[in-house]
């Protein structure tokens, strides 16, 4: 069982290790909120984003959605965006659960029924995130359900990408 785990670990570290070294992928998809919209990753042009896929039947993507939500508050007067990515079968299921989770609409929210994201990304589990700088450029991946200690992390890294970006 150990074995197993830490070979599991090598292989998510390896796949980080080169997923930093790509761009974001184009994307144009709809606003879960407002269905007639589309959102694109030209919006964030000069952004930093931290995109975050997700399903709700997710347990993990349940559990930090709130810590996502209270991210993109601590930094909305910066530029950085949180940007959701549903891959729901039935976008209901993500409007639903977003009803309770933003219910101020905090977070910027796209749905993706092909799921042209994930596989762009070659995400290896649910939830993924990635944050991505100003330039496009993917600085960080994370797989899997952020806990306290990985938010910090991420925070110290948005802060301190803000700071050599000036």
């Amino acid at each position: 069982m150990k074995k197993a785990l830490l070979s599991l670990l090598i292989s998510i570290s390896a796949v980080t290790a080169s997923t930093t070294q790509i761009h974001s992928v184009p994307f144009d998809l709809p606003d879960l909120y407002q269905s007639s919209r589309t959102i694109s990753n030209a919006d964030f042009k000069g952004k930093i984003v931290l995109l975050n896929l997700w399903a709700s039947w997710c347990g993990g993507c349940q559990k930090e959605m709130p810590m996502l939500r209270e991210l993109q508050k601590e930094f909305s007067k910066k530029n950085f965006v949180v940007v959701l990515v549903n891959i729901d079968n039935d976008m209901r299921n993500a409007k639903e659960f977003l009803s309770d989770v933003d219910n101020s609409r905090v977070l910027t929210c796209v749905y993706d029924h092909d799921k042209k994201l994930a596989k762009a990304y070659k995400v290896i589990g649910m939830p993924s995130s990635y944050l991505i700088d100003e330039n496009g450029k993917v600085i960080e991946v994370l797989v899997g359900t952020l806990d306290k200690e990985a938010l910090l992390s991420l925070k110290d890294k948005i802060k301190k990408h803000m700071r050599g970006a000036k």
